[in-house]
């Protein structure tokens, strides 16, 4: 990777997708908007030697909200109001899925969270440390879950036959 400015590209496109990340996997918009900041601080020290940027600062939050018992250093990410609007829209875009995905159970959330990224079962797999077929298994049992729970709200195909 290289400099600061490839940094500052990266901060700017990925910021707001790694909070929406956060929100999928279950966490409220302050504490995403949180730890999201503070895995960027991480990304920008490690920037010369980290590879695959997406996927190590996605690693690094999961990481720190593991720790979230921990003292956390108390600091602010002063923002462009524009990421405000775009963060705004993209949770916005995706609240009826944070909806369903908070029924799910935490590790169930986390992989599915990865796949919505973009990120292939061997990828999830090597950056949760879990078996590539535990993946597969999950996101197919969160498919069936997600059937379950969409069948089940009110206003559902059944009901407008009804």
């Amino acid at each position: 990777m290289g400099g600061h400015d490839e940094f500052d590209a990266f901060f700017r496109a990925d910021f707001p997708a790694l909070v929406a990340f956060l929100c999928k996997a279950g966490f409220e918009v302050e504490t995403a908007r949180d730890v999201a900041a503070e895995a960027m601080l991480h990304a920008l020290e490690a920037w010369p030697t980290a590879e695959d940027p997406r996927a190590w600062v996605r690693r690094v939050a999961g990481r720190l909200l593991d720790a979230a018992g921990d003292a956390r250093a108390d600091w602010s990410l002063a923002g462009d109001p524009r990421d405000d609007e775009e963060l705004a829209g993209l949770v916005e875009q995706h609240a009826g899925l944070i909806d369903l995905l908070a029924a799910l159970p935490g590790k169930q959330r986390m992989v599915l969270a990865w796949s919505l990224d973009g990120f292939t079962p061997a990828q999830i797999a090597e950056a949760l440390r879990i078996a590539p077929a535990t993946v597969r298994s999950t996101l197919r049992h969160v498919r069936e879950r997600l059937r379950r729970l969409r069948a089940a709200q009110p206003g559902d195909q059944r009901d407008r036959e009804r």
